[in-house]
């Protein structure tokens, strides 16, 4: 309901509970414990245009601009007012101005006002122990990268701006770290972080101070020298005063220089045996992945908060459990000591975890349901509407997910934390899930395949195209990693004659700097010239984006969207609610 109140406007459910958004990581917004539908990509570019100014008017044409950058189409801001209602319609309360839109926002329910908020607190902090818990609950808070998935100009630079407070606020918790003697946990992350910083002195002193302290003096000179080598080639400069003063200390055996006595923190003794496994568990997934980001996905968590875990599980045992490098994150010989003790513990603790659950969860209870976001959220919400209405003492939990880089059990099933999950398949059947303990229902959309491509390129003038036609244009890899059969289904090797069809060099995951894969990582990248892909004819009707087009493949089968579930774990609940599915979308 709208209400006037002088020469505003504002309309949303100001009254009902507190909308929390989040920008670090994908755009959210959540009420009342629950995602509101704020739509599709275009939607969202508007949405997140109020919230980089919350609580102040944006012009309208200002708003146009940065959604659409110069060259706007036409009718931009009548689609602009458009989004405006229907992210009202959403739960969002904007209000109508003479000077623009106003996003009205509990700024303490804003993530990236919580996470100024904590930084500012920590680098005013009296003691170095209240800045480091300070600093990992602000960088606990991100999820990626801001915003992420969409894309734009004028986005792409707010995404920078907020990336270099991250990376500040990063630095300076590792300078609180090495004031507290941990050292060995910084060896888990700055040589990642580093190689993505290769001219950052600031970074380079914290990694040669930490290598130093470590009793690792050969790498400290190492990298010195690698960092000075870089800077003289690249930039015909030497390194900073402070770098150098580094080095020429280290050369000295300064004793200045020496760990102080470790401090883990508030928490003395020893960890409680709660924590304790919750970290060695943390340590197993992220020696599985080999990617702190990639565990962090199974787990829910970000990459800051693992690394954190493991950081106070390395201070309480005295050692590093482990390092990164190009190859990612391994083990230490430490570490690996570590998880071959625990496995036996973790293994029979999960297998009398599941037996509880599975003989617990009938048609009552809580039903944990997936659904791959590109297909969208109403066919899963019509399925869920019609069987909690037939089975009311079951609790439905829905969570949109995105593809993951390997296509098996534990990618498809979030680590066991969904039941079942609807999902793509290529190739016109359910060849790709034909893998131990998956099991499939019968399809529930089938969707005719499409190429996305830029419209200026020289096949978007066809009605359809063949694969033939793709055998002298490049597609994108979908996952070098990927369970082989799924990613010959999805982007097809050779054409039906056996010409090759090229593939990128680089990987999705290894092009966005993510390992699962979302409809608007494609767009962007199509977007930007780097290859074409196969989706579905119906991308761009669900994912708006200018400049871009789809055109139907015409031999390759469809696409269809099936119900995947464990097998050791069906039950009564799993086969009623994909019997609901069925019942919805036969014919």
């Amino acid at each position: 309901m709208c209400e006037r109140c002088g020469n505003v406007e504002s309309a949303g459910r100001g009254g009902s509970a507190v909308v929390r958004y989040r920008v670090l990581g994908t755009l959210e917004a959540e009420s009342g414990g629950a995602l509101l539908d704020v739509g599709h990509a275009r939607r969202r570019y508007v949405l997140a245009a109020l919230l980089a100014e919350p609580n102040r008017p944006v012009p309208l044409e200002q708003l146009v601009t940065r959604v659409w950058g110069a060259h706007p189409p036409h009718r931009a801001a009548a689609t602009v007012r458009s989004y405006v209602s229907r992210l009202r319609a959403a739960g969002c309360v904007i209000e109508r101005t003479a000077h623009g839109y106003l996003l009205r926002v509990d700024l303490d329910a804003l993530d990236l006002h919580r996470f100024r908020e904590k930084v500012s607190l920590a680098r005013a902090a009296a003691g170095d122990v209240t800045a480091a818990a300070l600093f990992d609950d602000a960088l606990a808070l991100w999820r990626g990268e801001p915003f992420a998935g969409l894309d734009s100009p004028w986005l792409t630079e707010i995404r920078a701006g907020l990336e270099a407070e991250r990376h500040a606020a990063r630095l300076d918790r590792n300078d609180v770290s090495l004031r507290l003697g941990r050292h060995a946990a910084l060896l888990a992350k700055l040589p990642r972080v580093a190689a993505d910083h290769p001219f950052d002195e600031r970074l380079a002193g914290q990694l040669i101070l930490a290598y130093y302290r470590s009793g690792r003096q050969a790498d400290a000179l190492a990298h010195f020298e690698r960092v000075r080598r870089r800077l003289a080639g690249s930039l015909g400069a030497d390194p900073g005063p402070a770098l150098r003063e580094l080095h020429r200390r280290i050369l000295a055996g300064d004793p200045e220089l020496d760990a102080p006595p470790a401090r883990a923190g508030a928490r003395t003794g020893s960890l409680i045996e709660l924590a304790a496994i919750r970290a060695v568990a943390t340590l197993l997934i992220v020696a599985r992945e080999g990617d702190f980001e990639a565990a962090a996905w199974r787990v829910r968590s970000t990459a800051d908060a693992l690394e954190k875990e493991i950081g106070e599980l390395e201070a309480e045992i005295g050692g590093a459990l482990v390092v990164s490098g190009e190859g990612g994150v391994r083990l230490t010989e430490l570490g690996e000591r570590l998880r071959t003790g625990a496995r036996a513990g973790v293994a029979e603790l999960a297998a009398i975890f599941t037996e509880t659950r599975t003989a617990e969860r009938r048609i009552g209870g809580r039903l944990r349901v997936g659904y791959v976001a590109s297909l969208g959220g109403d066919l899963v919400t019509r399925v869920t509407t019609e069987f909690e209405r037939r089975h009311p003492a079951c609790r439905v939990t829905l969570t949109p997910t995105r593809i993951g880089r390997r296509w098996n059990e534990t990618d498809l099933l979030a680590e066991g934390d969904l039941d079942l999950v609807l999902h793509w398949s290529p190739g016109g059947d359910t060849r790709s899930f034909a893998q131990p303990n998956l099991r499939t229902g019968p399809a529930l959309l089938t969707v005719p395949r499409g190429l996305l491509l830029r419209d200026d390129h020289p096949l978007a003038a066809r009605e359809t195209v063949s694969l033939e036609d793709l055998a002298d244009h490049r597609l994108l890899d979908p996952g070098k990693a990927l369970h082989p059969v799924a990613r010959d289904l999805w982007a097809p090797p050779v054409t039906p004659s056996g010409r090759p069809i090229p593939r990128t060099e680089e990987d999705v995951p290894r092009l966005i700097g993510r390992t699962r894969i979302g409809a608007e990582d494609m767009l962007s990248l199509v977007a930007r010239g780097i290859g074409l892909h196969i989706s579905v004819v119906s991308l761009l009707e669900r994912y708006p984006f200018p400049g871009l087009k789809v055109i139907p493949v015409a031999d390759i089968p469809p696409m269809l969207a099936v119900p995947v579930w464990r097998a050791s774990e069906e039950n009564e609940a799993i086969r009623a609610y994909v019997s609901v599915a069925a019942e919805l979308t036969a014919g």
